[in-house]
């Protein structure tokens, strides 16, 4: 069986790991596959730049600024997911950042597609505005026309809430503001 890597990872992690993985770089990919979570997590939870690896998955999952993973298996599952995250930054990402020496192909690669896997635990797996070519570059992939139409669409998205992953209204309301393609 021929497996796509593609199709298992998350389009931030094949930018920023695959790269370094299909040199040769295998303790390299897998530290900035940990290191693109750790980003991800920070974006979400709104943290200072000071806190990594487990002091900062304590802070954000028990702390004040507790981030609500998005779990496919079933709500039910939180704790459950909180604690795979602790595991996995104890585990790989602590070995990854401080020494990395064991760490071969084999290895790198499922330390790709558990990145991945926890990007889409915090829907973090897109790639980011900086992945993507800045303004111009998100310009041309949501094919926006131009940065004045972008303006207006985040505008409208500014305060939008979606609890629960609810899109009541949005649509119409993305409709009547020009952009129901």
């Amino acid at each position: 069986m021929k497996v796509d890597l593609d199709n298992l990872l998350a389009p931030r992690i094949a930018k920023n790991c695959l790269p370094l993985l299909k040199d040769g770089h295998f303790k390299h990919a897998a530290r900035e596959a940990m290191v693109q979570v750790e980003l991800a997590l920070k974006q979400k939870g709104r943290v200072e730049n000071m806190q990594f690896g487990t002091q900062l998955i304590g802070n954000l999952f028990a702390g004040k600024k507790c981030v609500k993973l998005c779990v496919p298996l079933g709500n039910e599952l939180q704790m459950q997911a909180e604690r795979f995250f602790n595991g996995v930054f104890t585990y790989y990402r602590n070995y990854a950042a401080h020494d990395g020496s064991r760490i071969d192909e084999r290895i790198a690669l499922r330390v790709l597609i558990i990145a991945s896997e926890l990007l889409e635990l915090i829907h973090a797996s897109e790639l980011t505005l900086t992945d993507a070519g800045g303004l111009e570059g998100l310009v041309k992939i949501g094919r926006f026309g131009n940065s004045q139409r972008l303006v207006r669409l985040l505008k409208l998205l500014d305060n939008y809430h979606m609890p629960e992953l609810t899109y009541d209204g949005l649509f119409e309301d993305l409709a009547l503001s020009g952009f129901g393609e």
